[in-house]
Order: C-alpha cells, then structure tokens, then sequence
C-alpha cells in the first residue's frame, strides 16, 4: 500500500492505493498563511495537520509520495552525447548550468533519460530552489513522516492521464496546472496563478483561456513539424470543475474538445475523483495503471523522478550473507596473529623515519651554510614580493566573494519579477548598472517587467533603453495552401541604475 499527500495553499489532501484500487482519502482545510506558493512557511502548523489528517482518514504513515501545488521549479530538455554512467551525473550538471539562469547550489537538480535513439540522448532535467524542499522535509518529519518521494504535480497530472497526445488542464483555488503531452511525452509544463479576490470564475476562466493560447503558441514555435491540432482532447480536472460551470465555459474560449479526466485506477463510486486526481497520479509512480483511457494504447514516456535530494533518500541496509560473516571471521583471526608483526613493522618504520628526518635536517643546515649573503639577500627579496602578491589576491578575492552575493541577490530580484513567457538573452551586471536584455510576447509584458523592476528598493533607477519588434513565421498545417503564421515578438534592453 502507498499513501500520497497534496499540499496547496488551502488544503491537505491524502489518499491511499493497494495494487489498482484506491481504499481511503480524506481532506483538511488550512487557514491561510500557513503555505503561500508552494512554500511552506509555518511547519509546525501544517506538521501537526497533517497528522490529523492522516488519523482521520485512518491512512498509515508510510511509503508516503507527496507533492506541493503552485511550486517554483525549472526545466529543461537537454541533449547530450551517449556517454558512460559514470560521467553522467557532471555532464548533465555542466550543461544544466549553461541553461539555467539560477545558481545550481541554490536548487535540488533531478534529471531522467527519456527515450530516443541515435548518438545523442535527450533528459529531461528539473531544478527546484531548496529551500521549499528543505521546509517540506522538516514539515514531514514534524508529522512523523520520513521523506519518501516527492513529485511535481504537473507531472503527477501528465502521468494520471496516460495519454500520448493530449493537454491536460487542472484547475484548483489557488492555481492553473497546464500540461502538453506529445509523442507521450509532457513537453511543456505551466501554472498559472488565478485573478486574486474579487474577481469571478468567469474571469479566471478567461485568464485560464489565454495562458492556454500562448501556451500552445510557445509549443508550437519550438516544434513547428508537430501541430497541435482542435482534435486534440483538452482533459479537465481540479476542485473547480466540481460544482461549476467550469468545463462549459473554459469550452466556449477554446478550440480543443473538453473531456474529464479519467485516471487509470480502480475507484469507489464515492470518490470525488477532479478532487483528487493529483494524489492519484502521485501513486502512480509506484503503481501499475490499467489499460489506457478509453481503450486506447497510448505510449506514454512517464517522467518519474524524485525531487528529494540524496540527504533525504534513506536505503535500508541488506543483511551480510552468510558466506561474507565467515570470510570476516576468518579474517579477524589472521589479523590477531599478524598483529605482533605488524607492531615491530611499524616501529621499525618509525625509527627509518626518524633517522631519515635527521639527515634531512643536517643536510638542510649543511646547505644553509653554505649560501651566500647576496643569495639571501635575494631570497628575501623574492619571498617578499610572494608576500605582496598574495597580499594583493586575497584583497581581490575579498572584493569578488563581497561582489557575489550582491550579484546573486541581483539575479534573484529580476528573474523573480520576470513576467510569464519572458526570457533573458543576457544579463550584464558590473559596478554601476545592471543591464537586462530578453524577449517577450508583447510591449506590455516588457513595460509591466520594468515596472515591476522599478517596484524593488534594491532598484532606485529602472529605465527601458531599447524595445523592438521581431517577426518570425510559422509553417502552417499545409506546407503546399496555407499561407504561415506570422508571431511577433519583443525585444527589449532594461538599465537599472544602482
């Protein structure tokens, strides 16, 4: 039996499977405050509830597989040459962090291949900051639970689908999930955070619309040969589909046909499954699913890593064999008769060295004597100038470690402030100004960027010093009639004074 636990900003919710069927689940509101984003900010609280909810829902505490809703992470897809295991773990490292703008010291990295052929091997690699690991880790021991595995839920909702070409959409209180899978493999991950109070279901279900249009539109510009066609299933999931008009009116903005999604387990009728198809796809990663959803037979790539670091991962230890306890006996016994050996072997080497430090030092004093002042007097003057220039780069390396974590705390304010489907093309920081340059879907984008940037203290002067336009053209479905598909895109160049 596994046990699975979502965390969100207003709930906890468990669940438990043996083999393909799902036994128990329960739920329990948080008061707000206690996570925001993913971030678990009171663990002490949100310990002590899940343990309550675990007992209420009658759920042992173990083999638990958790996630954290609205959590920040990064990805990429990465190729590489075929190479021997041994090298792996550094190349994917060396190039992660030619990728990712984030330190890698500051994130728990998780990779896993995915399948191809041919000279080059693609891995898909996810970087999660740590410290929301770290404040989970504590949460769960405060609960009484060892970590076990950890998943990102839009994964968790990738593999609850099991399809080969779909795009799953989970919409919960305090987040979007968006997921394209194609070729059965999720391409592109996304979440979203809805309109704050006051605004109603009708406006996050456009707002939702829309990062789905540039969602696909993102897809679509990296992988032109694929197109995501209106015949492609969009599956709906989450707390707000439950109770709502939801699905119909998420169905009057799109092209794609909705249909639920329908996780491939055994469930009580009473299951509120939209509720928890998360922890469904959580248990998945230990679980064998049934037959693929609607009978078809999808080839889905699971993408199934554990976003624990090794620090967190205990391996249980296996007995000694029998053969190995006897071989250790033996061995004992031998080393009690060679002990005496071994003892006159050791003051015999003692007393060698010994002699041979003697005639290194009369040897060191002989030459010493035998050196000229003008030697001396020169060597003097050499160790002096070591002296100055050592002085002179520890002096340097003060400024640069000084530097560092400024430039750090730098880099962290403005990709915190970066907009969705923005990126940087570079990033120049030096003792006057730091200069960002990137791309963006439209002039607002870069416009409520700079603002953002201009909101920070650290940043007293934020200027937008250069904004262009780009055209780029898109194949269409038809090569040979259809005209291509023109996407515009901003350039721009940001000056913060310091």
């Amino acid at each position: 039996m596994y046990a699975t636990l979502n965390i969100s900003n207003r709930s906890l919710k468990v669940l438990s499977i043996s083999g393909r069927q799902v036994k128990k689940w329960g739920t329990l509101a948080l008061a707000n405050g206690l996570v925001r984003d993913g971030l678990i900010l009171q663990p002490q609280a949100v310990g002590e509830a899940i343990a309550s909810v675990f007992k209420s829902a009658g759920i042992p505490k173990e083999r638990v597989i958790t996630s954290l809703g609205g959590l920040a992470f990064t990805y990429r897809f990465i190729d590489l040459p075929r190479m021997k295991p041994a090298l792996l773990d550094e190349a994917i490292r060396r190039a992660a962090k030619k990728e990712i703008s984030l330190s890698l010291d500051e994130l728990y990295l998780s990779w896993q291949a995915l399948p191809g052929r041919g000279e080059e091997q693609t891995y898909f690699v996810l970087g999660v900051p740590r410290r929301f690991v770290d404040a989970l880790a504590e949460t769960l021991k405060i609960a009484g639970i060892a970590p076990y595995l950890m998943d990102l839920q839009s994964l968790a909702l990738a593999r609850a689908a099991g399809r080969q070409d779909a795009i799953v959409v989970n919409m919960e209180p305090d987040v979007f999930d968006i997921v394209i899978i194609a070729g059965g493999v999720p391409a592109v991950i996304h979440t979203v955070s809805p309109r704050g109070e006051g605004a109603t279901l009708e406006d996050n279900i456009k707002r939702l619309a829309d990062e789905l249009t540039k969602t696909a539109a993102f897809y679509q510009s990296r992988h032109p040969e694929n197109v995501l066609v209106p015949a492609m299933p969009l599956l709906l999931t989450g707390d707000l589909t439950s109770g709502t008009p939801a699905g119909g009116l998420l169905q009057s903005e799109v092209k794609y046909a909705i249909e639920p999604l329908s996780p491939p387990v055994d469930s009580p009728p009473d299951l509120p499954t939209a509720l928890y198809t998360t922890n469904i796809g959580l248990a998945l990663k230990k679980v064998s699913p049934k037959a693929a959803a609607g009978g078809e037979a999808a080839r889905f790539h699971d993408i199934n890593i554990n976003i624990f670091s090794d620090k967190y991962r205990k391996i249980p230890k296996k007995p000694l064999p029998t053969r190995y306890l006897i071989l250790g006996a033996i061995l004992a016994m031998a080393i009690v008769l060679l002990f005496p050996l071994y003892q006159l072997l050791n003051r015999a080497n003692a007393e060698n060295d010994r002699l041979q430090t003697e005639f290194s030092n009369v040897s060191r004093e002989l030459n010493f004597a035998t050196v000229t002042s003008e030697e001396n007097a020169r060597t003097e003057s050499t160790i002096q100038e070591i002296i100055d220039g050592t002085a002179a780069l520890q002096a340097a390396d003060r400024a640069l470690l000084t530097d560092r974590g400024i430039f750090t705390r730098y880099l962290q304010l403005i990709t915190g402030a970066l907009p969705p489907f923005t990126y940087f093309t570079s990033v120049e920081i030096d003792n006057r100004s730091v200069t960002v340059r990137g791309e963006t879907d439209s002039v607002f984008s870069a416009v409520d960027y700079a603002a953002a940037l201009g909101s920070i203290e650290a940043f007293p002067d934020v200027r937008i010093t250069e904004l262009n336009e780009i055209t780029r053209l898109i194949p269409g479905d038809n090569a040979t009639t259809d005209e291509p598909t023109t996407l515009h895109q901003i350039t721009f160049e940001i000056t913060i004074k310091k």
